[in-house]
């Protein structure tokens, strides 16, 4: 469905191709369904069966901070009443994953062909519209780096957001894919000449804290919800070769993801 004829079929094969407004055409498809759908009891048992056979899970870790953990840390503190914005990468795939979001419009996120560095300016833009909110960016430490300036911002506005960073000393969703698909030839994707991130934010005016302790992680969460007058950065070191699951390699079926 799109408005631009040659857009139709241009990427993928189209069975039943559409040309029109977006808005007028579904408003015409809804008029097309019934109105009640068909019961689906076959495919929500087939649904189950994945759900056991292949459960969303990750091996959990007393001595390195987990980034799926984080994720839950994160939820479990805020109790999911918060306003989430990501990055690109990794971390932006766990969050999407681990963190049980609930309600519209709350998970801030540049999906499709993803932009590094859309999660700070995205959090700016939801702390000044809604400045009763708890917003946080959940970042990579290779994404924030490409807009922490819009720092100065926040602080200059006093805007509260939280950004808590992900920080495995990678570009993590290029490492991975050269990990699995490359035999761990690694190439330019190694972050070990990032700056000190909480002299970084202090240096921007905003409150820095740093661990590598699964045990701190909850604490330190609940020190910056406690600030409201100034952004708070955290430097959570994760895990530094963790990876998303499931996976599928480039060129392959969806039936050919790599699932652990």
């Amino acid at each position: 469905m799109d408005v631009d004829p040659a857009e139709i079929g241009k990427n993928v094969k189209i069975d039943v191709p559409i040309v029109g407004d977006v808005k007028h055409v579904l408003k015409q498809l809804l008029k097309e369904l019934p109105e009640k759908a068909a019961p689906r009891a076959e495919w929500h048992k087939q649904i189950e069966e994945w759900r056991t056979k292949f459960p969303l899970t990750y091996r959990k870790d007393e001595k390195t901070i987990k980034p799926q953990f984080l994720c839950e840390a994160v939820y479990d503190v805020t109790k999911g009443d918060a306003i989430i914005a990501t990055e690109v990468g990794q971390h932006q795939m766990w969050v999407a994953q681990y963190f049980r979001f609930a309600k519209p419009h709350t998970f801030l996120t540049s999906g499709g062909l993803g932009t590094m560095g859309f999660g700070l300016p995205a959090a700016v833009g939801a702390q000044a519209a809604h400045p009763d909110k708890t917003v946080i960016d959940m970042a990579g430490d290779g994404s924030i780096q490409m807009t922490i300036q819009e720092l100065t911002t926040a602080s200059i506005y006093k805007l509260p957001i939280k950004v808590y960073i992900f920080n495995n000393g990678y570009h993590g969703m290029v490492r991975q894919w050269q990990q699995l698909i490359h035999n761990k030839r690694y190439s330019f994707v190694n972050l070990t000449g990032s700056p000190d991130f909480v002299k970084l934010a202090e240096a921007y005016g905003c409150a820095g804290f740093r661990t590598d302790k699964p045990s701190e992680v909850k604490d330190i969460i609940r020190e910056t919800l406690k600030i409201k007058d100034k952004p708070s950065v955290v430097d959570f070191r994760v895990t530094p070769e963790e990876n998303v699951f499931p996976f599928v390699p480039a060129g392959h079926a969806i039936n050919e993801m790599i699932v652990d």
